[in-house]
């Protein structure tokens, strides 16, 4: 098989193989982009062997991609975990730089104390909302879902909790 031919299967099977990457990595844009260079490799690549089984050629270029995608992705937490642990401070629970004084690091524990109290006097629906969008990163229409009302209505929410919030924190303040 030439390497136009394989081209050629790469445009047939396209649409399996981002289905086969995303399925194995849990994650479609990370999928396209792995075919992508999937093309760049199989039209870069010139083959002066016939390749016997074509899909199966390409499925297994794919299939090496992922794994390198994986442990990429796999060096790259550990790094970051790495440097994580060494710049930082765990105190109460609470995550702090190494570079803040203790002074600093108590009063962020307070603030932090205030706010999870404030939040904890909302109404249940808003504080719910709140939660989900600001806490979690739902977006409104995830948190519309999640909660069984309207965008609308989770606006409204959040707007009320973020009233109350204000509020409350302002009256707590020194």
């Amino acid at each position: 098989m030439s390497a136009n031919a394989l081209e050629t299967t790469y445009m047939e099977q396209r649409a399996n193989l981002i289905r086969f990457l995303a399925a194995r990595l849990r994650n479609e844009a990370i999928a396209e982009e792995l075919v992508q260079e999937l093309w760049i490799k199989v039209s870069a690549n010139k083959i002066t062997e016939p390749v016997g089984n074509p899909v199966g050629y390409l499925f297994t270029m794919a299939a090496n991609l992922s794994l390198d995608n994986i442990r990429q992705r796999q060096r790259r937490n550990r790094r970051d975990e790495k440097w994580t642990n060494e710049s930082t401070n765990k105190v109460g629970g609470f995550t702090t730089s190494y570079d803040e004084d203790g002074e600093t690091r108590l009063l962020r524990a307070e603030n932090i104390a205030k706010v999870r109290a404030a939040i904890d006097t909302l109404p249940p629906k808003a504080r719910q909302a709140f939660v989900l969008h600001r806490m979690q990163g739902l977006s409104h229409k995830q948190v519309a879902a999640e909660l069984g009302i309207s965008v609308s209505t989770v606006e409204k929410h959040i707007i009320k909790a973020m009233r109350a919030l204000t509020v409350i924190l302002r009256e707590t303040e020194p």
